[in-house]
This record gives C-alpha cells, sequence and structure tokens, in this order.
C-alpha cells in the first residue's frame, strides 16, 4: 500500500505541474478564461465561464452571485428525471439484496442484465450514441439509488469517468467506436492507473515506447475496479503510461501518455482478484500488459500530454467518488438512527441521550455539507462553459472522504464492541469506509494539491505586494500602511456584503463566511512573506491551509442551499437554515483556530517539536524511548 501512495503522489503532482504551468503562463488569473475552441458534445447554451470561485478565497474574494444555488434541472425536467429514476430506485430498494452480497463477497450474477435494461450504463453518454444523454447533476442525481450499495457505485465510478473524458476529449473515431458499446454494455471501462509495485525513479513502471506508428505497452496495474459486465463483455481500459519524448535528453523527456485498450488485444491478461479491507463484493483485479500493440488512434488527448487528460479524469472521477462516499454516510446515518431509536442502555433509549443527539447532529451537519458541495460543483460544470473547478472537486472528494470515515467511527463511541461484530451492518460500513478512504489517491497528498493549486493562484496575484514585503527596507511606504490596516485575526474588517445574497435570516451565517475568507487571505499572505517560494515544502502548513479553504467551500455551498430551500418553501427547510447555522458556527471556530496556529508559527504550534522527535524516531529506527520501570545506577 506504500507503493501505492507513492504512485499516487506521483499521480497528484504531475496535475500540479500542470497547473502551476497553466497559471504562470497566464496573462492575468483574475480575468475569466476566454472562450477557447469549443470541444465537442460542449452545450452550446452554457453560460460564459466565470473567475474561478475556491481559488479566489485565497484572495479574499467571493463571487456573490454563486450563492443563488444552482438550477440547472428546469421543473418539467426533473419531474421526467424523477419519473425515469423510479424503475432504478424501485430495484435497488426492493429486487436487489446488498446485504447477501456483502455475506457472499459477490454481485448476483443477473445483475449486469439489470443495469443494461436500467440503462444504467449510459446514464452521461450523450443521445448521438444512444445514451441518456445527462449532464453532471441529473447523472448524479441518477446514481443515488445504486451508492446505498457501495460495491456496485464504487464499479461503476471509473465507467462514466471514463465517458466524461472521452465525450470531452475524444476524437470523433473514439467517440463513435467506444461509446455506443459503452451505453449497452457489450464494453465496460475501468480506470488502470495505480500500482502496487513503483519504481524509485519513475513516474511508472508501466511504459510504452513508439515503434512503427504504434506504440508498444508493458507492465502491470493494481486495484482495477471492473463494472458488473455479462460474460460476452470485453473491458476497456484507461491505462496510464510512462513515454519518452524523442530527441528530448534526461529528465525533460519523462512524460505520460493516456492510452485506451481494450482487453481483446492480444498481450492483455487480466490477473487474480485482490482481496481487501472492504467493498469485497467488487471485482478488483491486476491487469498484465506483454507487449500489447496499441494503434495510434487509440491514444487519448495528445501523446506526452497525459496530464491534461489526467485533469479532466479526475474532475469527473473526484466528483463522483464524493457521491459514493455521500452514499455511504447516508446509509450508515439511517442504519444509527434506527439503532438508537429502538435501542435502550440503562433504561434510557439511546435517543435521549445527550452525547448520542451530538453525534448524530453532527453526522447530518456533516451530510448535508457534502451534499450541498456535490450539486454545487456539479452545477458549476452543468451551468457554465469550461469552469475552472479542478479545486472545488478535489475539496469535495477531500472533504467527503474525511468526514464519511469520521461518521462510521461514530457507530464504535455510540454502539460498542457490538459494532464491529463479523456480520453487522454497522461492521459492514466501517470496512467499505476504510477501503474508499484509502482507494485511489491518498488524502494526504490531496490536502497537499488542495493547498498547492490555490497558492499558486494567489502567488501570481499577490506577488508584486509580497516581494514588498519581503523587502521592507526598500519598500517603507509599504510596510507602513500595512501597519495602518485596522483589520487583524480576531476582528477582520470585510466588504463583501454577502448577506445581500442570501435569505436576511442567514446573515450571522454569511458574517462568519466572510470571517473566514478574510482569515484565509491574512494566512495566505503572511505564508507568502515568511517563507516566500518555500512554502510548497511546508506541507504542515499546507495541510493547514486545505482544511481553512474546504471548510469554507463548504459553508459556502451549504449558505447557498438553504437560502434556496427557504425561499422556495421546501419541506423542512427552516432545519435546513438551523444546518447551515450551525455548519458556519463550527466552520467559523475551526478557520479561527487553524489560522492562529498559522501566525503563532512552528515554535509555538508545535511544529517544530514534531519535527524533532520524527528525526529521532528515524535515528533510532523506531520507538526511542526506554521502559517507564528502568533504572539508571
Amino acid at each position: 500500500m506504500f507503493r501505492l501512495s507513492q504512485r499516487c503522489g506521483l499521480f497528484t503532482k504531475t496535475l500540479q505541474r500542470l497547473a502551476i504551468s497553466r497559471l504562470s503562463s497566464s496573462s492575468s488569473v483574475t480575468d475569466a478564461p476566454e472562450q477557447e475552441e469549443q470541444v465537442a458534445g460542449q452545450a452550446s447554451t452554457k453560460l460564459p465561464p466565470r473567475l474561478p470561485l475556491a481559488k479566489n478565497f485565497f484572495v479574499g474574494l467571493v463571487d456573490n452571485e454563486l450563492l443563488a444555488y444552482p438550477e440547472v434541472i428546469n421543473r418539467d425536467d426533473m419531474a421526467r428525471l424523477n419519473n425515469e429514476l423510479l424503475p432504478l430506485k424501485n430495484f435497488f430498494s426492493e429486487d436487489f439484496d446488498y446485504q447477501a452480497a456483502g455475506k457472499t463477497y459477490t454481485l448476483p450474477k443477473d445483475l449486469p442484465e439489470n443495469l443494461k435494461a436500467l440503462g444504467v450504463y449510459g446514464l452521461n453518454v450523450s443521445t448521438d450514441y444512444d445514451g441518456k444523454g445527462w449532464g453532471y447533476s441529473a447523472s448524479l442525481m441518477a446514481s443515488e439509488p445504486e451508492s446505498e450499495a457501495t460495491d456496485v457505485a464504487l464499479s461503476l465510478l471509473g465507467h462514466r469517468a471514463i465517458v466524461d473524458v472521452i465525450q470531452e476529449l475524444g476524437t470523433d473515431e473514439q467517440k463513435s467506436r467506444y461509446l455506443t458499446k459503452l451505453v449497452n454494455g457489450s464494453l465496460v471501462a475501468s480506470e488502470a492507473i495505480f500500482e502496487f509495485e513503483g519504481s524509485e525513479e519513475d513516474y511508472f513502471n508501466t511504459k510504452a515506447h513508439h515503434e512503427n506508428q504504434a506504440w508498444i505497452l508493458n507492465g502491470t496495474k493494481s486495484f482495477v475496479l471492473s463494472p458488473p459486465k455479462t460474460s460476452d463483455a470485453a473491458h476497456l481500459f484507461l491505462v496510464v503510461a510512462q513515454t519518452n519524448k524523442a530527441n528530448v535528453q534526461s529528465e525533460a523527456a519523462r512524460s505520460t501518455t493516456i492510452f485506451l485498450v481494450d482487453s481483446t488485444m492480444p498481450g492483455v491478461k487480466i490477473g487474480e482478484r485482490q482481496q481487501t479491507l472492504g467493498c469485497r463484493a467488487s471485482a478488483i483485479n491486476e491487469v498484465h500488459f506483454d507487449n500489447v500493440r496499441i494503434p495510434e488512434s487509440c491514444v487519448l488527448g495528445h501523446a506526452h500530454e497525459g496530464n491534461v487528460v489526467a485533469d479532466a479524469l479526475l474532475k469527473s472521477s473526484r466528483l463522483r467518488n464524493a457521491m459514493v462516499g455521500l452514499g455511504l454516510s447516508k446509509s450508515i446515518l439511517n442504519e444509527i438512527s434506527l439503532e438508537c431509536i429502538e435501542k435502550k442502555m440503562c433504561g434510557v433509549v439511546l435517543k435521549d441521550l445527550e452525547s448520542v443527539q451530538s453525534h448524530l447532529a453532527r453526522s447530518c451537519l456533516s451530510i448535508y455539507s457534502m451534499e450541498s458541495m456535490i450539486y454545487l460543483t456539479a452545477g458549476l460544470l452543468d451551468e457554465f462553459n469550461f469552469p475552472d473547478i479542478a479545486l472545488e472537486s478535489a475539496i469535495t472528494k477531500y472533504y467527503t472522504l474525511k468526514e464519511m470515515l469520521n461518521i462510521s467511527t461514530r457507530c464504535l463511541d455510540m454502539i460498542g464492541p457490538k459494532s464491529l461484530v463479523s456480520g453487522q451492518a454497522t461492521e459492514h460500513f466501517y470496512r467499505n469506509a476504510s477501503y474508499l478512504y484509502s482507494q485511489g489517491e491518498s488524502i494526504d497528498n490531496l490536502s497537499i494539491y488542495i493547498a498547492l493549486s490555490g497558492l499558486q493562484h494567489a502567488g501570481t496575484i499577490m506577488g508584486d505586494n509580497i516581494r514588498k514585503q519581503r523587502n521592507p527596507l526598500f519598500n517603507p511606504g509599504h510596510i507602513f500602511s500595512k501597519l495602518m490596516e485596522r483589520t487583524s485575526l480576531d476582528n477582520p474588517v470585510t466588504k463583501m456584503d454577502l448577506k445581500e445574497n442570501l435569505h436576511p435570516t442567514l446573515e450571522p451565517g454569511a458574517l462568519c463566511l466572510e470571517h473566514s475568507v478574510a482569515r484565509l487571505q491574512m494566512c495566505v499572505d503572511l505564508l507568502f512573506t515568511r517563507y516566500g517560494n518555500g512554502i510548497v515544502e511546508r506541507h504542515n502548513e499546507s495541510r493547514r491551509v486545505a482544511e481553512m479553504v474546504t471548510t469554507i467551500y463548504a459553508m459556502f455551498a451549504s449558505l447557498s442551499r438553504a437560502s434556496r430551500s427557504y425561499c422556495i418553501g421546501l419541506q423542512l427547510a427552516d432545519h435546513e437554515m438551523l444546518t447551515a447555522m450551525a455548519i458556519c458556527a463550527d466552520g467559523r471556530d475551526k478557520v479561527l483556530t487553524i489560522a492562529r496556529e498559522i501566525f503563532y508559527g512552528q515554535y509555538v504550534n508545535n511544529d517544530n517539536n514534531l519535527q524533532r522527535l520524527s528525526r529521532q524516531i528515524v535515528k533510532s529506527k523506531g520507538y526511542f524511548a526506554t521502559h517507564p520501570l528502568t533504572y539508571n545506577f
């Protein structure tokens, strides 16, 4: 698993390099991206692009207009969508026994045929290729029924993400060759990205070289999740391989290329099934590529530009991964709620215990935030042309998986040893939550990606001011003006007026959001002044910044959603308002605590002590303290 984490880190770092080069080459990152050549399949009715939302939190800016929660599906389309989803909901609630699948570690044999009949494989495929043609919001909503069956949802996640990428970046030939088959289930798609063992020097052990107008692929991929498929169906693997640029020397020659590899090609072999901690009913295999000859037409995007495709792939994959986490979190909360209503402890019903009430309420806050962030991000993708939401999708996955694991561990607090007895629903949930949390890219790498993406954006805007602050003797006027500012960490002065775009009842929550954004901007300014470009090596500070912006995005999405619900009179909208206010109150305190840690510095916030201890642990090759009962005389 350590090697897998390394590969995840390298894959994430390549995306960071792409983002940094893109931002540094742009004339002004405060300008909305200009409309480039229209991507095939992109809806022409979408609105022009806007400034990035989460990235601008780093410079103290908030797009007030986006506080109007996106409504990308109109009333009539929503009614038709709900009708089309009824068979899907009925199947997973009545005909599919997920508990039995969890006990036997196998999915029903007739599941692929049922999924095919329900049109599950083609939810997000364009109608030009016989798919449903649903956008991100509709397809995510359609995946809610299956998300309660974690193994099924996780297996289909890669299939849909690959469909999204082919539609966005694939050639016309690739679309006509693959999409219709991906809709009818005769071809199922899987991501083949991660490796169990990795090279110390290269990006991947899986490599490809160009030979006679074709690519020769060799290597092994692990943790390849296969969607449910019929016996006569083939696999389509999206493979990330290391390639070398021709006529380029040293490390600059290394690059990545992404291939679409059909399992029927000679040299492709699906290995033994891999057993994991959770999601044991899912088919997880190794896939071996032995001198597989791949035509140039099977390169997705352009050769040696795998990062561009990976950016689009992760945008979709992270968002759909968050939906799987949301479905599992809801299942856990529903199960625990019933347990607390029906069970007693010392003559007291569990639901009446104050500690249990706090656990249930905090789980509800987390789930509300997850759901709000997922559909806000999906709405931005559906509503605007070429939105810059790479950071939002990463934040959504990061927040969802962390909170999902927290919710699953609350079972241990409330129920005790019984919760992990084999066969119990809570034990099954905990296993699946643990696997989802660690599957794919590591949470640590994701948090660093979030922080560095936002800091890179902020650095291009704040560069001139930072240079002045790092050279105070040459810029006394600027330093004096900074000293005369009235704002402070405890009492930030803001002029965002977010309350003007929300229901008046949410004014205290809007003020919490304003103060949190201002504190994030002050922390970014301080970190750049203190470390300069060296901030990229300060991973503890990066994690703090990632936690701050994630909390702020959760507050933003929750306020926006609650305001819409109350204004249009949805059922229990008053409790949604209460939920959003509680999220903002908790978020304000969390952001302030983290901001103080950053301002205090490493000699006060304990970072320096931890670094010294880690050096001794490495020197001693493990735990170094002698036994507490040892004599020294």
